[in-house]
């Protein structure tokens, strides 16, 4: 029987081996400057070698806080306090790092998001283009409304509206709601599962 640590380097190895050449193995900082919010932290630009053009979508339909816009080439989203900005000519921007091995590990999760994407992709799954304007409409009235609206407090902000907004800004996660109906939340907010 084998360990799921080797099931999954497997998975990884079998991954690779199918979509070679279409992945992202590495990247290169370009600039580091300081954060604008925080002069102690850091902020990175980095190209992973590759268009990210036609994951873009998927990143935004996988990522319940992600942002998309058609017109610049970008996609973004924010976790854990940072921003993460992704183009389609393959650049990377990266905020409010704190040292050289958060940005390792930052730059893991990142690429192995952005991986996922190019597998859903590269499979040849379409993107409803429904479901890109769907989210594009969203906002924090609109989660609010979707909601069940006690107030209740159990999520630890002042209302249901309150949680919304952190929700749409992706400071809360839908599970901080023990009485919202998750799944009907996470069809508007993350139609793609990876």
């Amino acid at each position: 029987m084998r360990s799921r640590d080797s099931e999954s380097s497997r998975g990884g190895d079998l991954l690779r081996l199918l979509f070679k050449g279409k992945l992202i193995d590495g990247y290169e900082i370009v600039d580091r400057s300081p954060c604008l919010a925080d002069p102690e932290r850091f902020k990175v630009i980095a190209k992973v070698g590759r268009e990210l053009g036609d994951v873009l979508p998927v990143l935004f339909l996988s990522v319940p806080n992600a942002r998309y816009s058609e017109s610049s080439g970008t996609a973004s989203y924010s976790f854990d306090r940072h921003n993460v900005v992704v183009g389609h000519n393959g650049e990377l921007a990266v905020t409010f790092i704190k040292d050289d091995d958060e940005l390792g590990r930052l730059m893991g999760r990142i690429i192995g998001l952005l991986n996922r994407c190019l597998t859903y992709a590269a499979s040849g799954k379409r993107v409803p283009k429904s479901l890109v304007e769907e989210k594009k409409k969203l906002s924090p009235m609109t989660i609010y409304q979707r909601l069940p609206q006690t107030n209740c407090k159990e999520c630890s902000e002042s209302g249901c509206y309150a949680f919304a907004s952190k929700l749409f800004a992706g400071e809360k996660s839908l599970q901080d709601c023990p009485h919202a109906d998750v799944d009907r939340l996470k069809r508007v907010l993350q139609p793609i599962e990876l």
